[in-house]
Order: structure tokens, then sequence, then C-alpha cells
């Protein structure tokens, strides 16, 4: 980004100074005064923007003294400001539109007085500042430029460069530049159907801004350029981009794909059309753009920011994997709920361990039907609002049920806390109250953001999404901690019995808990957290596959391949044979559960108590719970 800074000021024994200007009494004096008296009459752009546009064209063809170019320059860009200042130039449809004609009224009417100097007042420089622009206006003949490169403006890091071998001709050579201070602000939202720009153009509906100060310089006779962008000579644009804190916050966001066009105003179809033909964007950054163009005109750098898209191939993919994952995980949830309720009686099922999951399943189970159901609503629909809260909602209960089995866990293998009743209202209140709290400030604050972009989820461009991703993030994060705390509590103990027993199978214990705790306590959603581009497309299908499944992977660990529920399955199945082949007082071989939970053979089991009161846990260290 180093640049070397060449002046364009031209060498003192050729330049004009000027002191306070003196009104002139000549054939311009009447547009001056009548620039300054009709100024603040004008309240609607359209109707100054014409009065503008008359005086442009009513100008004389006559010779003008440098004062009283400067003179003419002052009235007419305090004219330009108030017209900016209007308060209503909003309302007009078509902003650019109207400031692409004013644009060439001003290069109109700065033209003119360059090109009609008096010569007596050449060679001619006259540089100034206003509220609206820098400008420069120089009639000079090719042979006083004694400099490599002509420079406008001489100093900043916005300019344009000329190089002094483009400057052919031996006649003299006028030359206006303006660098326009707030005028891009008023180029934003540009249909890029509206423009010239065929790579924007391909972006259809993702509108262009402008993002850097608009750049302007005129030189007659026009400078010899190359016709091709790869020879010389060129002109050279250096831009400094001016990006409001949305403009920023979008190019920065990964998920999105920055488009920076270095474009010019193309008045060749008679009014002004961004077009970027006859130059290309060389080098630069977020910060700042480098063109090189072959002709003089309007110059700025145009931002676009596109979504990031899958193609349609990975789309459908992606598509297939998200319906047979979830079709799968409803079916394996619809399961594991109706195990749990069967098995309910065996005492070894019906402890807080089983009640959790059976909370968790059914969050997650809910969760995916609505998010099956979402599919077939379009956003902006009061049906997709409705299933945006809803969704909302059931993903944190399954967050937060991932936590209280994360809490759960801890005590088991690690640390007992609470009693059983405290516990009870404790996991409760994690796992339904505080989804629902969040949800009410969500909704009651931002509802406009559920359901409106794109799907029926919660809006990304206004944050709303933090309502879901900060939680989630937090569930994650403490859940990593507890999976490696009981990890090493798991290792220590299998190492143990390894050296005592020689019992090499106990290190496949923690390879196991390991395998059952990570799809559990949501670890897998760290994969959503990577997919954010195309770039990370491997982690886009390996969290589609891993969530879309997370009820199989419930119900294969908490059901399948649980021994405890296999043992009480075979003994309920026991019973009921032995209840429906005989009518006679049969004794029924006790299930070793009931034998330990003191319940005598052949009487009833206990009545369900949700929870288990047993409080052998809280002296040693539980690894069933894994």
């Amino acid at each position: 980004g180093v640049q070397v800074l060449l002046s364009s000021t031209l060498p003192w024994s050729v330049m004009t100074t000027t002191t306070k200007p003196v009104l002139s009494t000549n054939a311009y004096r009447p547009i001056i005064t009548n620039l300054t008296e009709e100024r603040g009459n004008f309240h609607s752009p359209d109707t100054m923007l014409g009065y503008l546009e008359n005086v442009s064209s009513s100008l004389p063809n006559k010779s003008l003294s440098e004062n009283t170019a400067l003179s003419l320059t002052e009235a007419f860009l305090k004219a330009i400001e108030d017209f900016l200042l209007l308060p209503n130039w909003m309302d007009i449809p078509e902003t650019a539109h109207v400031f692409g004609s004013l644009i060439q009224t001003i290069d109109s009417v700065m033209a003119h007085m360059t090109r009609n100097v008096d010569e007596s007042s050449l060679p001619l420089s006259v540089e100034g500042t206003s509220s609206v622009a820098d400008y420069t206006l120089v009639k000079m003949h090719p042979q006083t430029l004694n400099l490599s490169h002509y420079r406008f403006p001489s100093r900043g890091q916005s300019y344009i460069s000329i190089p002094s071998e483009a400057f052919h001709e031996k006649a003299w050579i006028t030359i206006v530049g303006l660098l326009y201070h707030n005028m891009h602000y008023f180029f934003h939202n540009i249909n890029p159907v509206d423009t010239k720009i065929t790579e924007a153009a391909a972006y259809k509906g993702y509108m262009i801004s402008a993002t850097s100060y608009l750049i302007s310089i005129k030189v007659e006779p026009l400078p010899k350029l190359s016709h091709n962008l790869s020879g010389s000579p060129l002109i050279t644009i250096q831009l400094t981009h001016k990006l409001t804190p949305g403009q920023y916050s979008q190019a920065l966001n990964k998920s999105n794909r920055v488009h920076l066009y270095c474009a010019f105003l193309d008045y060749s179809d008679g009014t002004g059309v961004w077009s970027n033909e006859g130059c290309v964007r060389e080098s630069g950054d977020l910060n700042y753009s480098v063109c090189l163009c072959n002709h003089l005109t309007n110059f700025a750098i145009l931002m676009q920011v596109v979504p990031l898209k899958l193609t349609r191939e990975h789309q459908v993919a992606l598509s297939s994997i998200t319906y047979i994952g979830c079709a799968l995980s409803i079916f394996c949830l619809t399961i594991t709920l109706v195990t749990f309720a069967i098995l309910s009686s065996v005492s070894t099922i019906r402890n807080q361990r089983y009640h959790i999951h059976a909370n968790l399943s059914f969050a997650v189970l809910v969760a995916q039907i609505l998010l099956v159901t979402s599919f077939q609503f379009s956003p902006g629909t009061v049906p997709c609002k409705i299933l945006a809260i809803l969704l909302h909602f059931f993903f944190l209960s399954a967050f937060a049920w991932m936590l209280v089995e994360g809490f759960h866990l801890y005590s088991m293998v690690i640390k007992v806390f609470g009693s059983e009743e405290s516990k009870h209202l404790f996991y409760y209140g994690i796992g339904w109250g505080c989804p629902l709290v969040i949800c009410v400030i969500s909704t009651t604050s931002s509802l406009d953001s559920y359901g409106e972009s794109g799907n029926c989820w919660l809006a990304l461009e206004n944050g709303a999404i933090w309502a879901f991703v900060a939680p989630a993030l937090f569930v994650i994060l403490v859940n990593i901690g507890i999976l490696v705390a009981v990890t090493r509590v798991i290792s220590r103990i299998s190492a143990d019995n390894y050296k005592v027993h020689g019992d090499a199978n106990a290190f496949k214990l923690t390879a196991k808990a390991v395998a059952v705790l990570l799809p559990i306590l949501g670890s897998s959603w760290i994969f959503g957290i990577l997919a954010v581009n195309a770039h990370a497309l491997v982690f886009q299908y390996i969290f589609a596959v891993f969530n879309s499944l997370q009820g199989f992977f419930m119900f294969l660990f908490h059901c399948l391949l649980n021994s405890e529920v296999r043992a009480a399955f075979k003994h309920k199945t026991k019973v009921w044979s032995l209840t429906s082949s005989s009518t006679r007082n049969i004794n029924v071989k006790p299930f070793n559960s009931d034998i330990m939970t003191g319940n005598r053979p052949g009487a009833t089991p206990t009545k369900l108590n949700t929870w288990d009161k047993s409080t052998n846990s809280a002296n040693r260290i539980d690894l069933s719970a894994v």
C-alpha cells in the first residue's frame, strides 16, 4: 500500500495565485448573482436540479477572468451544497439517476469555465475546497508539466494519477478535477440490473452501493491512453473505502462474499449508468482499492455483498441427508420414548438418568418434527413465524437438557451435589424454564426477526440469531469441560484396573464413553460453527449427518447398546410371557435390580417414583452413568 506521492502543483513560475475573489462585472455576473439569491428558494429536488441544469445550459460562450471563474465556482458549489441538504430528496424513487444527472451538470459547468478562461490569465491553476468537493481548474501547456505524473488532488490517499506521456498535444490543455466529499452516500441500493457491470448483474437482487469517494477528472484534449488494459500508459486511481458500520459488518461476515468494482458513470446513453468497461481493480483490500483505467470520467468503488451459496448438487445432497436423517431420528426417538414408558415400572429405569434422557429425547423429537414441517412454508407467513418461535424454544430446550445431562453426569462421576428433590427442581428449571425465558424476551423485543429472511428461523442480519447461538455456545463449552473431566476419571480408573487385573478391555470403556457423550452433550454442533462458508463444505456435511442423526445416536446408546435397558426389557418380556401363558400363581424369578432394591419375589414392584431416592451413588463413583 505504499504510494509515491507526486505533486500536481505547477512550477511557481507559471502559478497564478489568487486572493479574495472579486465579483465579475461581465456577462457572468448576473448568473453568479442569481445563484446567490435563488439558492434558498427551492424545496423540491426535481425543481432545483432543473434550475441547475438551466444554469449550465445558459452559460455564455464568452471569456472570463480567473477571479470570475473562482467566484462562479464557489457560488455554483454552494448551490450544490443546498441541494444536498434538501430534506426530502430521499422521496425520489430514482435517487442514483438524479445524482448522476447532477454530477454531469457539475462537470459541464466546470469544464465550460476552464475552456473559456481569458488568455491573459494563462497559464491558470485554481485550487480550492468546499463542503461539496475539493476542486482544481487548470489550463496549461504540456511542456510546463515537468513531472512524470499529473496527480489530483496533490495530497491525500484518494487520487487520480495521469502519466505525463499521455499529454501528447502541443496545444493548451485544460484539466478539471473534483473529489466529492459526500456524494457517494447517495449512490446506495443500486440495482445491478440497472448497471453495465456484467459481474454484478449475475447476482440479481443483491444491491450495489458506492463505498469510496467519488472522484472526477476531465482533460481536453483527451490524453492518449492504451486501448489495452495490459499496456501503457493508463490512468491510476487509488480510492480509500468509506464503509458504513453496516457495510463493514457485512464485509467481515465470512458467510458473505464481497465484490469490489472499479466503476464509472457512463453517459453514452444520455443518463449516468455505472459501468466498469475499460477499468480493472489491480490491487487493494477492504480498506482501499487501486484501479487502472484507459479513459477519464467520474470514478468510484462499488461494493456488492453476496451470501455464499452452495451449488445445486450440494444443496440437493445436504437436503436429502437432512430429510433422511430427520426421518430416522424421529422414528428412533419415538421408539426410545415408548421404550422408557414401557420399562418405567422397572426400578433401574425409573431413576433421574433415564428421566433426563426422556426429556432430552422429547425436546429433540419435537424440534426435528417442527424442522421438517418448516420446510413446507414460505418465509414471511404467519405459520412460518409461529414455527420459527417453536423451533427456537425446542432447540434451546434440547440444548438445555444436554446441559442437564452434563450436570447429572458430573454429579454421578465426579462430585455429588444437592439432594434428589433439589435436583428435580434444578433440572426442570434449566431444561424448560431457561429456554422459555429466553424465547419470551426474544419474541417480545424482536418479533419481526422470526421467519422473515430465507427460512422459518431467526434472522441473521440484525443479530437476533444470537438469542440461539449464545446459549448454545455456552452449553457446548460447559459440556466439553465436563466431557474432558469425566474422560480423565474414566481413563484413570481404566488404567488402575489394567494394572491390578490386567484387563485390557477396561480401556474400551474410555472410548465408548467418549463416543456416547459427544453427540448427547451437543459437541457435534461445533461442526455447525465451522460450517460457515463454501470453503468449509466438509463441515456442513458432517454437521448435517451428526445433527440429523442425533435421535438415532440417542436410541443407539440409551436403548440398543444399554445393558440395563436390555436386561429390563428381557425381564419385562418374561413377565408378560408367563402372565399370558398361565393363570396360576407363578413365582417369577426376580430381576436382579429388584433384589438390590428390596422388592420381594413375585410381589408387585414399588409404585413408580420418578426420581430414585437411593443415596448409594452419593458414596461412590457411579460409572453406570456412561
